[in-house]
């Protein structure tokens, strides 16, 4: 047999995992049947792939098959005799906001035989093996954006197998059906998509078998030391792979599944997949798979079933893994499970106040990650690497989505889900495609609202010029309402709240399409205060100071600055938070004294007013708010007490607003201890009160500034 490896320059990666096709050529894989030996000890796997292609030309063709570099090819054959195959190396740059990750993958070229006239299709078989040890690293990041980064690992720890792996010869593109045989030491065992067969253990060793029916576009494995638990619901086996430690949590995780498919199924129709299963990872992860999700242990330890968590999980099972995504045109998959899961759930289940308080949270979200020097078009982004891309992809097309069901209406949004779903099942879908369904459903041009929300980077800024109060000649008064939007005029509809002279809250509707634009709205009685968006229903940049202080702010403040107890006994406490702080790569400034509560930034102070001068200072900025005494403090009215009770507390600076003081200690000393490590995820509060390590209280306060509202004067003549 002949065999040459070419090495070359930079090349193009078709990065199947993220949801590429390939245009270029009919031929494509149908079908994997994938006979895996994989040796954690060692880091190997050993491997048949026998591929089933399909599109194949009449005349001699050429294959051209994506293959991790470090998995050797030990033989190609098809029907009974051996082929000839070319490598070449490919070093490929995956840069994205931001990142500047390179990787290599292989490109294996077959020349295929001729085939007869009536053959449309063909069976290759290829041996390979190698290894793959790639140990995650932590993303560099204050808390959890995405999972860890790895191009693939076999393991002790654990078996982690992805597309970014090129684990088995792939035509990039193809979307295949796969049936999997794993072997593994006898106390593993291994997932992936579709349904497990079979599964027993034989002397030394563990044979798994999975079918994937499902048109596939990457396949993903993971194998470890699990447990498996399962039932059954509406014909679909639902299961958890758990390591043993954790296995009693089982039947939290089946709960719950089966409590989200009763609401999702109702949503988005039939579930797509032959069952769920959540899948324990040794590294932290939160990810969507068809059939299954892959979580952190330490999101599985905590019994993590939210809806913003688990939930979120399952509506991929629809929303990307059944219904693809097309990365060429964007990827919308992130903001629509985002706003089924994470919001819509919650407005349904827990009602309109939470839901107000989760639209303003995508706005603060939005505002305080995605600066105008930074912030790029919807339609840009392809996958999460930093807050930057979670404020847009998740949030903000989150919002796009909400804003969509409003003009529209529930029945014609809903409807167009279903019908997006039913659709393109099995299939590729872009933001193109999501237009033509809800132009469908609500019978109307949409063009105008996917340009200005989709192609369009940032997001309007609202503010009230003018307002006045006029009599009308027969009844009631008109405002006359004076209205500017900064840069280009986005079309908005934004509710109005009008607070009338002895009478309920008067509400109405603007229109806005200009810069600056004047308008009248009517009222019954006489108005004394107008509120624009008071709901928080229109997508819009917020100010800082439209935003109520939390840690967040100190968090993406281009000044801050951190404060520890000037005792270092003091400090062991919070040590957990402060190595978390001294990680990060960034121009923190640690302070001495309380000096730099006078210069413009923000700061984070740890210790209570005895161990350190700046809480002191800022705990005067909160004024009447908050009170402490020696064993209690009193937060708006409420007060808490006890030994183990822990506070994180943030507060606007007085005399200036962009910038925030937040403090964050325990009425006795090691009452902090069990949040430190915990303590950048409590960030969307301008205060949380904590006993035993677990939130008893939270609440936001005002923020400074309420350009937004305005107390309407003595009526004009």
């Amino acid at each position: 047999m002949t065999r040459y490896i070419v090495a070359i320059g930079y090349g193009v990666l078709v990065w199947v995992g993220m949801g590429l096709s390939c245009h270029a050529s009919e031929l494509n894989i149908q079908h994997h049947d994938l006979v895996v030996e994989l040796d954690p000890s060692t880091h190997t796997i050993a491997a048949q792939d026998t591929i089933q292609l399909v599109g194949l030309p009449k005349d001699d063709s050429v294959i051209h098959l994506s293959l991790n570099p470090d998995l050797e090819i030990e033989e190609v054959f098809v029907g009974g005799g051996p082929l000839e195959y070319w490598e070449e190396a490919l070093h490929t740059s995956k840069r994205h906001q931001g990142s500047d990750e390179i990787s290599v993958t292989r490109t294996v070229e077959i020349r295929l035989p001729s085939l007869p006239d009536n053959r449309e299709a063909l069976s290759l078989r290829i041996l390979y093996r190698g290894e793959i040890n790639d140990p995650p690293r932590a993303a560099p990041s204050l808390r959890f954006v995405r999972p860890d980064k790895t191009m693939g690992h076999i393991g002790e720890e654990g078996v982690y197998l992805t597309s970014e792996t090129s684990w088995y010869p792939d035509v990039p593109g193809s979307l295949a059906t796969f049936h999997v045989t794993v072997t593994l030491p006898n106390d593993w065992r291994a997932v992936t998509h579709g349904r497990e067969m079979s599964y027993e253990q034989q002397g030394q060793t563990s044979i798994a078998e999975w079918r994937t029916q499902a048109n596939t576009e990457a396949l993903t494995l993971a194998a470890n030391r699990f447990v498996k638990q399962k039932r059954a619901w509406q014909g679909i086996e639902l299961a958890t792979y758990l390591f043993p430690e954790d296995d009693h949590l089982a039947s939290q995780y089946l709960d719950a599944i089966a409590r989200y498919l009763d609401v999702y199924t109702e949503i988005l129709g039939p579930y797509p997949f032959p069952q769920f299963a959540v899948v324990e990872n040794f590294f932290p992860s939160g990810l969507g798979l068809p059939s299954f999700t892959l979580l952190g242990s330490g999101v599985i330890k905590r019994g993590y079933t939210q809806p913003y968590s688990l939930g979120h999980e399952i509506v991929h099972s629809w929303i990307g893994n059944s219904v693809l995504n097309r990365l060429e045109t964007g990827n919308w998959v992130e903001g629509l499970t985002t706003y089924l899961a994470n919001y819509y759930y919650e407005e349904r289940f827990d009602g309109q106040k939470k839901a107000v308080a989760h639209r303003r949270r995508m706005m603060v979200e939005y505002s305080l990650y995605s600066q105008p020097d930074d912030d790029y078009a919807v339609v840009k982004f392809h996958h999460k690497e930093n807050r930057l891309d979670n404020a847009i992809g998740y949030q903000k097309t989150a919002m796009i989505f909400h804003m969509l069901r409003k003009q529209i209406g529930d029945r014609a949004f809903f409807q167009g889900v279903r019908q997006l779903v039913a659709e393109y099942t099995g299939g590729y879908a872009g933001w193109p495609q999501l237009q033509r369904v809800f132009e469908d459903t609500a019978r109307t041009d949409l063009s105008w609202f996917f340009t200005q929300w989709v192609e369009r980077p940032g997001a309007p800024m609202l503010a009230i010029q003018e307002a006045q109060v006029q009599p009308d000649e027969r009844e009631g008064f008109w405002i006359r309402l004076r209205m500017s939007q900064t840069g280009t005029a986005y079309r908005l509809q934004v509710p109005v709240s009008i607070q009338l002279d002895h009478a309920e809250d008067y509400h109405a509707m603007l229109d806005l399409r200009a810069t600056n634009q004047l308008m009248s709205v009517w009222v019954p009685t006489k108005p004394l205060r107008l509120t624009i968006d008071p709901d928080f229903e229109a997508f819009r940049r917020l100010t800082r100071a439209q935003i109520s202080p939390m840690l967040n702010l100190w968090v993406t403040d281009q000044q801050r600055a951190v404060s520890v107890p000037t005792v270092e006994g003091d400090q062991a406490v919070f040590q957990a938070a402060l190595d978390r702080i001294r990680s990060q790569e960034d121009d923190v400034v640690w302070m001495e004294g309380s000096d730099g509560t006078k210069k413009p930034q923000s700061v984070l102070a740890f210790g209570g007013p005895r161990q350190n001068a700046v809480t002191a200072e800022v705990l005067r900025w909160c004024g009447s708010r908050v009170t402490l005494h020696d064993q209690e403090i009193t937060i708006e009215g409420e007060t808490f007490s006890g030994e183990h009770t822990a506070v994180l507390l943030s507060c606007a600076n007085p005399k200036d607003p962009d910038h925030v003081g937040t403090v964050f200690f325990g009425l006795t000393s090691e009452a902090a201890k069990p949040v430190a490590r915990l303590l950048f995820f409590y960030g969307w509060d301008s205060y949380l009160v904590y006993q035993h390590g677990k939130v008893v209280a939270r609440g936001s306060f005002v923020p400074e500034a309420q350009e937004l509202t305005v107390d309407l004067g003595p009526v004009e003549p």
